[in-house]
């Protein structure tokens, strides 16, 4: 029963990926029911799908204090939220969890990644191009296995090397077992893919003077390796590979610029208490980027993103990211008059009143949204300001308070109002580090605080530890119960429900080989 426990993955290989590879699986056809793999262009291409790649259902996001669902926005809804959204906004480990989107996108990427390191040294091409090619699969190995790590698996401190990692698919074999490795192992495997992956030489600039961030490059690799030590508590580490990257590009998007940032000239107008006196309407402008990014043809806002050093993003089929008061307050501090569009992320990405899309047309339906790039795509990749917030939280921890608050001077230029900026005054360490997290959440909220709140509550600094309390309406399967008295749920410190259950559907299928989080 084992192997169908990655059938998806098999069916996710097998559709068409991208035009060129369409290109060669046209071309001589065969009765054999598989096409040998013969040139590197083959595999090249299995690389290329951008479609297929760039995408992360993570539902990390959820357990974080950075997610505002309240029972009055439940209450509002047009439609209640779900139920595999509700366990892990409570952090629920319940059988019979649906959802897989995470787990399944990920060990697909693993798959066509193993499919590269299976067949390259077997193929025709340049023997630079293979090798490249061969440390972009491993890089892209290690990023989905980092990233199901974080997910579902327990901190990787020296005390949980026993724990239950996750099943370490390294061929292409649907016979591989399925079995968890230890969380030593995991991380061991996840570390050994880097470095396979840092002898990658392919440039992030292509020769014509644009990016292909869209592909494994030389910068991505150490970008990815600053994030992963980072989290690994090595601060050393971090700090010297996001130095490596910055050394190679360091370009920030001017947030002050109108040609960079600017509203999108469609919007949504919104008829508030409709019939009563108090009827308003109500205009909802949303930033930057076109309308939908399905069908745009190569997915050209998120690629022309200067600042992203590996496209990849977030995506919520609900679409509607719900900024908590918590995080909304961040926006309030280390800024002239503590007001927040003076800081032109809150300016441009918190979108007052989006909840009128998706809530009753009442003044309790004005709640707040957060969009990137419009409704679902939230950049989880990493990017050039995410290098800066490293360097600055590594010099921080290290007690350097001057040279981290001048690192954050660089992105907060390129972020906060120019009529409102003023350089951070430098004050003591534990002061800057607080400070530094705290940019570091306005800047990448929603998708790297799971990440974040993980690795505070294992280092050694109990001054940054979160302790996250989400309060809501009882729920099942059939429905949220709006009409009963609510339930407050906690997440404390190094709870075990930091990790995230895996889907009980592969868990089933495995005939007891794959087995569930312990809690």
């Amino acid at each position: 029963m084992k192997k169908y426990i990655f059938l998806s993955l098999l069916l996710a290989a097998m559709l068409p990926i991208c035009t060129s590879c369409d290109d060669f699986l046209d071309k001589d056809p065969s009765k054999s029911s598989r096409k040998p793999i013969s040139d590197i262009s083959q595999l090249d291409a299995l690389l290329a799908s951008f479609s297929s790649l760039y995408s992360e259902s993570n539902p990390s996001f959820l357990c974080t204090d950075d997610y505002g669902l309240t029972p009055d926005i439940e209450r509002e809804r047009t439609g209640n939220s779900s139920s595999n959204d509700l366990d892990d906004f409570t952090w629920n480990t319940r059988n019979n969890r649906t959802s897989r989107c995470l787990w399944d996108g990920e060990y697909s990427k693993i798959f066509q990644a193993n499919l590269v390191i299976a067949n390259i040294d077997n193929v025709t091409g340049d023997p630079a191009d293979k090798a490249n090619l061969k440390a972009e699969a491993h890089f892209l190995r290690a990023y989905s296995m980092f990233t199901l790590a974080v997910a579902h698996c327990l901190y990787p401190s020296s005390e949980a090397q026993g724990e239950l990692g996750l099943p370490l698919r390294a061929t292409t074999s649907f016979e591989e077992s399925v079995a968890r490795a230890t969380l030593g192992e995991t991380f061991a495997h996840i570390e050994n893919d880097l470095t396979e992956a840092l002898a990658i030489s392919k440039p992030l600039r292509q020769s014509d003077g644009t990016l292909e961030n869209w592909r494994g490059n030389a910068v991505a690799v150490r970008a990815f390796a600053a994030r992963y030590y980072l989290y690994m508590g090595d601060y050393e580490k971090a700090a010297g590979y996001a130095d490596e990257v910055l050394r190679e590009y360091n370009v920030l998007k001017d947030f002050n610029d109108p040609a960079e940032m600017y509203y999108h000239e469609i919007d949504d107008i919104y008829v508030i208490n409709q019939g009563k006196p108090d009827q308003e309407e109500i205009t909802v402008k949303y930033p930057y980027t076109k309308n939908q990014f399905y069908g745009t043809n190569g997915y050209p806002e998120l690629l022309g993103w200067q600042e992203l050093l590996f496209a990849r993003c977030m995506s919520y089929a609900s679409w509607w990211y719900i900024p908590s008061d918590d995080l909304l307050a961040t926006y309030t501090r280390d800024i002239k008059d503590g007001n927040p569009d003076n800081d032109l992320r809150y300016r441009y990405f918190v979108v007052e009143d989006f909840g009128l899309r998706y809530s009753n047309r009442t003044t309790a339906g004005r709640c707040h949204g957060y969009c990137q790039f419009f409704y679902d795509n939230l950049i989880s990749g990493p990017t050039v300001a995410e290098m800066y917030l490293i360097k600055a939280e590594c010099l921080a921890r290290s007690g350097n308070a001057g040279d981290a608050l001048a690192q954050l001077d660089i992105l907060r230029r390129a972020r906060i109002s120019s009529d409102a900026y003023s350089s951070l005054p430098v004050s003591t360490p534990a002061a800057a580090l607080k400070t530094v997290l705290d940019e570091r959440r306005r800047e990448m909220p929603l998708t790297i605080r799971w990440y974040d709140i993980k690795r505070y509550a294992w280092n050694d600094d109990p001054s940054d530890d979160v302790t996250v309390t989400h309060t809501i309406f009882p729920y099942s399967t059939g429905g949220v119960m709006v009409n009963d008295p609510v339930v407050t749920h906690t997440l404390e410190p190094r709870s075990r429900h930091y990790a995230i259950p895996i889907p009980d559907i592969d868990i089933n299928r495995s005939d007891g080989v794959l087995v569930q989080n312990r809690y």
